[in-house]
């Protein structure tokens, strides 16, 4: 259910758009934590290892599984040496997750969520997962769906459906906030709204229900099992 209310500040007229949902499905990277940079900087090693173009490799970040990256790059190679490729990445994203920091506004947004409200649904394993969260200084979920908890990764909807499942909530109850094209794709094919987070790049999904940059302007209001959502 969506529902709009004209609010007025410093003679500026603008829309707070209120949502009611049961339940909360985030990504994690550039969605609560600002990680591109670990990221990418433990994947350009993997680059230079393998004499690839860096932008090739780039390309396919956004959302997925490492190992899903590694078996597009490299079809023919072994199961046991994309475990040994991972485990060198991994380490390397490890080492910096400490410099990682939390998108503006997501440390007060989630404080305010009620816990069995919401669940992390990440490409990243889960080790990689609470490094990253310790790192920005976010709490944990009692609900994530990680690489390993799913047998296909985004675009299918295998994880953010499993998250709502988990969480006794039907997936058109659900908000999913999301940032990347694979992981819009998974989310329009559960049947989840979708709350984007927009890059400096701007709007990338037009099925969207709202575009935001942060959660400074989101707040929150429990009442039994549902949540209303502000965006303000």
């Amino acid at each position: 259910m969506v529902s709009g209310s004209l609010r007025k500040q410093r003679k500026r007229w603008f829309l707070a758009l209120k949502v009611r949902a049961k339940a909360l499905l985030f990504d994690l990277d550039d969605t609560l934590v600002r990680s591109t940079p670990s990221i990418e900087s433990a994947w350009e090693r993997f680059s230079r290892r393998h004499q690839l173009p860096f932008d090739a490799v780039r390309e396919l970040l956004p959302g997925r599984r490492g190992s899903d990256i590694v078996s597009t790059l490299f079809p023919e190679m072994s199961h046991e040496h994309v475990v040994r490729e991972l485990a060198l990445v991994r380490k390397d994203e490890l080492e910096s997750a400490h410099t990682i920091e939390p998108v503006n506004g997501a440390a007060n947004f989630l404080a305010d969520l009620t816990v069995g409200q919401w669940a992390v649904v990440t490409a990243a394993p889960k080790n990689i997962m609470m490094a990253r969260l310790n790192g920005a200084g976010l709490p944990m979920p009692t609900i994530a769906v990680c690489a390993e908890n799913v047998s296909i990764g985004k675009p299918s909807p295998e994880g953010f459906l499993t998250a709502a499942r988990l969480l006794g909530a039907d997936p058109s109850e659900c908000l999913g906030f999301e940032d990347s094209s694979v992981g819009f794709a998974a989310l329009e094919t559960s049947g989840i709204r979708i709350v984007e987070i927009a890059s400096a790049a701007g709007r990338q999904c037009s099925s969207a229900i709202v575009s935001i940059s942060d959660y400074s302007r989101l707040s929150v209001r429990s009442g039994g099992p549902w949540m209303e959502i502000e965006f303000q």
